[in-house]
């Protein structure tokens, strides 16, 4: 009975070990994968939705501007001149 409760308690002791093992590993391999992104100057979708995002934005914006501004420009009319 004692054997089989240390024999117990050492499998579980590895097993949370190599759980924990596992999750470095994961982590190193993460770490290192961004790393990796990073230096090639990839972006994540969220900052590229983001991006996007700002630019519908700012295209809007220009747009609207653009209309306001046409709308107050006075276009000269062109008028004949008239022989004296």
């Amino acid at each position: 009975n004692f054997f089989l409760k240390d024999t117990a308690a050492v499998i579980s002791g590895a097993l949370t070990t190599f759980s924990d093992l596992k999750n470095e590993v994961d982590n190193i391999i993460k770490s290192r994968f961004e790393k990796f992104i990073n230096s090639q100057g990839i972006v994540s979708r969220e900052d590229f939705e983001a991006l996007l995002d700002r630019h519908e934005k700012l295209n809007s914006e220009f747009n609207l501007l653009k209309i306001k501004l046409e709308k107050k420009t006075v276009k000269p009319k062109l008028t004949k001149l008239k022989d004296k």
